[in-house]
């Protein structure tokens, strides 16, 4: 193996073990989301609301409700899952890229503002894009989307500033 391989091996190592702590961090962040969430659509749409609304918003308005059905339930879940897990990931090689010599606060700090700008794109931005009806976004009220979205930040950051390697 060359030097100029075991060097580029070596620049890249911290972006390649970022990825597990990011994705295990944005799965519990998004698990906290999903229980707020949840747990605030109680007393609007019912409580299985916000993950069958993520169904209906690529599947289709009759998707959605307040009430248990396996299938909206499960695909919704999952998805929900799958893009914390990946943003999650972003946000761990973003904390590698941007603030690797970042104290723990301020990681927590970017996590928020992270959060905010996931909301932002996702809320704002890609559901609407994607779903004509109104059912997504009035699942929880907005500023419970908002708190959730700023706890999946939070939650996520925490996660990845335990996990990281170069403390």
């Amino acid at each position: 193996m060359s030097t100029r391989t075991t060097a580029l091996q070596a620049t890249h190592a911290p972006l390649t073990q970022a990825w597990t702590p990011g994705a295990i961090g944005g799965a519990i962040g998004g698990m906290a989301m999903a229980m707020f969430s949840m747990l605030v659509a109680i007393s609007e749409d019912g409580f299985w609301a916000p993950v069958r609304g993520i169904t209906s918003v690529v599947f289709g308005d009759e998707h959605y409700g307040g009430g248990f059905e396996f299938w909206p339930v499960v695909v919704g879940a999952m998805g929900h899952m799958m893009n914390a897990a990946v943003l999650g990931a972003v946000f761990a090689l973003v904390v590698v890229v941007l603030l690797s010599r970042a104290g723990s606060m301020a990681v927590w700090m970017a996590g928020a503002v992270y959060g905010l700008g996931v909301w932002a794109v996702m809320v704002l931005g890609v559901a609407p894009a994607l779903q004509d009806s109104e059912l997504f976004a009035d699942a929880v009220p907005q500023w419970a989307r908002v708190v959730s979205h700023l706890m999946f930040g939070l939650v996520t950051a925490m996660v990845v500033t335990g996990l990281r390697r170069d403390r």
